[in-house]
């Protein structure tokens, strides 16, 4: 029988020893060098603690952890920390104050940042996506703080509407962001983020946006301004007899795996694209039945409940101890059978249009090719995806609109970053946001202190990942030592 091996414990020693997580930090300040960002955001505060420094740490805190002002300040207490960014110990409120003075400086900040990137690597022609998201704020003291419809699924908050500009691929780079209150309309909110950006953007690039920023003040705006545009068309009843005439035969056929076609209809100043897809008619067929067997469901317990007597459920009460009220109540279910109710669900839940969508454009396209346009726009709904769940910019907790603005500009950084990285770094070119920032946060400071008393920097952990990144900022043969 062979002989267990026992593994022997370490003995523990005590240390003055110190590792800290610095790989986010050094990417930071790396980014913000090279397009220039530390000499813009210096010159709003001229006196005290280096606000470009300050920036840099919260930029970096925040693409490794969930934003918190109180403790980013701890992370940059650190002596290493500090030392790295060579700042002295400062209060807290100091912290806050500086993310009060970058939501103050918000638009020249991104608009140093957008034109230096378009100068470096922007293309003749910057196709761009659009996109508007509601985020949750916790409390009421910013003006910008309001309820409105909610893209989050929480109505009952108050809440900031985010708009974001981004370059179309294959750079997916962020260039614009807004701010507006909770109530802010898309189409209106559109034309806040394109007056953002579109002075840098080449004429003939075309504007990619959803039907909901989808108006006439909005199209003429982007035409007056020698761009075009491409979006997507709500249908009218007078689209209706246009669907029905759907055919294979007379509509042009542009993916037959897929089962997708295209009637394209020109008029004088624009061009209608109207698509169907049997994938996304099985599918909106799919979702008709599951809201229909939901209905169902709920009628045959409210006639359950009938039948027994019991409380009716409170959405069908009248909540006031001043109205006495008499409600009668009866289901079709009693008349026919659970077979008839269905199909008169699914009939009354068909509306004729599923399969089909229509997008519309000032550009005469190949049908493929505004189709393809269009679902570029998956870029930006990524992103807000990433910094909501990845960056973490929500739930909002501050108490200002400049607060606010600070934030989301902080979250913002943090976002350009990644994505700058993604487009110049071909190893991290198809990476999720999440394995690029943890791949820089796994390399750590250690500071050796020495018998003599001196100490010795060494740089450790790293990835082929944050390794290449370092390499792409022209850093790695820095790094080894310090």
């Amino acid at each position: 029988m062979a002989k267990q091996t026992r593994f022997r414990t370490f003995r523990v020693k005590r240390n003055d020893n110190l590792s800290v997580p610095i790989g986010n930090l050094v990417w930071a300040q790396a980014f913000f060098e090279r397009f220039g960002l530390d000499e813009v955001i210096r010159a709003f505060k001229t006196k005290g603690t280096d606000l470009a420094k300050l920036t840099e740490a919260m930029v970096a805190y925040k693409a490794g952890d969930n934003f918190s002002i109180l403790r980013c300040h701890e992370f940059m207490m650190q002596p290493p920390i500090r030392e790295a960014l060579g700042l002295p110990e400062f209060d807290v409120r100091g912290l806050y104050r500086a993310v009060e003075i970058l939501g103050r400086n918000k638009e020249p900040i991104i608009t140093a940042f957008r034109k230096r990137f378009l100068v470096e690597y922007g293309p003749e022609v910057t196709d761009t996506v659009f996109d508007w998201t509601s985020l949750v704020y916790f409390g009421d003291k910013p003006e910008k703080a309001m309820r409105g419809h909610s893209k989050d699924g929480h109505p009952e908050e108050c809440q900031v509407m985010v708009g974001v500009a981004q370059l179309a691929k294959p750079l997916g780079v962020p260039i614009g962001l807004t701010v507006m209150p909770g109530n802010t309309h898309d189409g209106k909110h559109m034309l806040e983020t394109f007056g953002q950006v579109h002075t840098d953007l080449a004429d003939g690039s075309t504007m990619i946006f959803d039907a909901g920023a989808n108006n006439k003040t909005v199209l003429d705006t982007i035409v007056e301004d020698s761009k075009h545009y491409l979006t997507r068309k709500r249908f009218n009843k007078s689209d209706d007899a246009i669907l029905a005439g759907f055919s294979e035969e007379t509509w042009e056929c542009i993916d037959a795996e897929k089962g997708e076609y295209c009637l394209k209809r020109v008029f004088p100043s624009r061009v209608n694209y109207c698509f169907f897809s049997r994938e996304l008619c099985d599918l909106e067929k799919k979702g008709v039945e599951k809201r229909a067997r939901k209905k169902l469901k709920e009628a045959k317990d409210l006639q359950r409940d009938l039948e027994q007597g019991k409380r009716l459920k409170k959405r069908y009460q009248i909540d006031n101890v001043l109205i006495k009220a008499t409600i009668s109540l009866q289901t079709k279910l009693t008349e026919i059978t659970e077979e008839e109710a269905l199909r008169l669900l699914l009939e009354k839940g068909t509306t004729g249009r599923e399969g089909f969508f229509c997008l519309v454009s000032d550009r005469d396209m190949d049908p493929r090719e505004a189709r393809s346009k269009y679902r570029s726009k998956d870029v930006v709904e990524k992103l807000f995806s990433s910094m909501k769940s990845d960056i973490g910019i929500r739930p909002i907790r501050t108490w200002t609109d400049d607060a606010v603005d600070g934030v989301l500009l902080i979250g913002f950084l943090a976002q350009a970053m990644t994505s700058v990285t993604r487009f110049l770094c071909e190893p991290a070119s198809s990476t999720a946001t999440k394995f690029i920032t943890d791949a820089m946060q796994k390399l750590t400071l250690t500071v050796v202190r020495r018998k003599d008393g001196e100490r010795r920097f060494v740089l450790s952990n790293y990835t082929p990942l944050n390794e290449a990144v370092l390499r792409c900022y022209g850093l790695f043969s820095e790094a080894p030592t310090m």
